[in-house]
């Protein structure tokens, strides 16, 4: 899905978020395990371990939102999931208050303690499994329901308080060798700032008829057009002052320039790019 989205369109790859209710919370449970870099934050509404967690040791900015009575996905389970990244991201431990059963209300809670840019919020409902809770009345709501505004606020608190982790000045110096239809690239992605880059997404545009048919040191999606490299577990931290070497080979129908507007984490980097010899 990003791979189709992100070619055809003009995307802030530091605003991609996850979320979704029952199953489609599992889901989006999943993808905070294992894209914890890629995602800047999910909502967790209603979930379960239905889908695996791949991973799951890197933060992530997680709100859980669950019914205590829910008798489909037990709100012991989401409290679980929830405890996950409390411990990833380094929050204080609680066991928050939520509402009495029978109140028909909801309680809203933020972790104290938890690491810059990776907070964790718990909104806990008197009822069951539905999507669309709201105070004072049973059952699904509609347009009357508090979910949505909570969601919309935790999402987005990332697009007022400054670059997220993983964000910072960079400098992109490429090398190529091309021969007949092939070609090489070597690219150097360089932390020229002083923050850590925890979890990196190189986005660099391929010119027409080049095509990636191999890499190393990064994931490379899609093979052609706007090409994403993102990294891999041994070298997602870049530290300040420091490098991670990558490369990739390639197809091409005769243009052999290299690749053209390089952005790190949705930040244009410096280049120094030499043509392919």
């Amino acid at each position: 899905m990003i791979r189709r989205i992100e070619t055809d369109l003009c995307v802030d790859t530091t605003q991609r978020f996850a979320l979704g209710f029952s199953y489609g919370a599992a889901m989006s449970y999943a993808l905070a395990c294992s894209r914890a870099t890629v995602f800047r934050a999910v909502a967790v509404q209603s979930g379960g371990q239905l889908s695996g967690c791949s991973g799951g040791a890197q933060p992530i900015a997680y709100l859980g939102v669950h019914g205590l009575r829910d008798n489909v996905l037990g709100i012991s389970g989401g409290r679980a999931l929830r405890d996950r990244f409390v411990r990833n991201n380094g929050c204080t431990a609680q066991n928050p208050l939520e509402p009495v059963q029978g109140s028909l209300t909801h309680r809203v809670t933020a972790y104290s303690g938890c690491s810059a840019g990776h907070p964790v919020v718990w909104a806990a409902f008197d009822e069951g499994h539905i999507a669309a809770p709201q105070d004072g009345a049973a059952g699904d709501s509609g347009s009357r329901t508090w979910v949505p505004q909570e969601v919309w606020k935790f999402f987005t608190q990332f697009q007022t308080s400054g670059p997220p982790p993983g964000t910072a000045a960079c400098r992109v110096t490429g090398t190529a060798s091309a021969w007949n239809t092939g070609l090489t690239a070597n690219i150097t992605i360089a932390n020229t700032g002083t923050t850590a880059i925890d979890g990196w997404s190189l986005a660099f545009t391929l010119p027409d008829g080049q095509t990636v048919t191999s890499g190393w040191n990064a994931d490379y999606s899609p093979a052609s057009g706007q090409v994403t490299a993102r990294n891999v577990a041994h070298n997602a931290v870049i530290a300040p002052g420091t490098s991670v070497d990558i490369g990739f080979q390639a197809t091409h129908t005769g243009n052999t320039a290299p690749p053209s507007s390089y952005t790190l984490n949705g930040t244009a980097c410096a280049m120094t790019v030499t043509a392919p010899r």
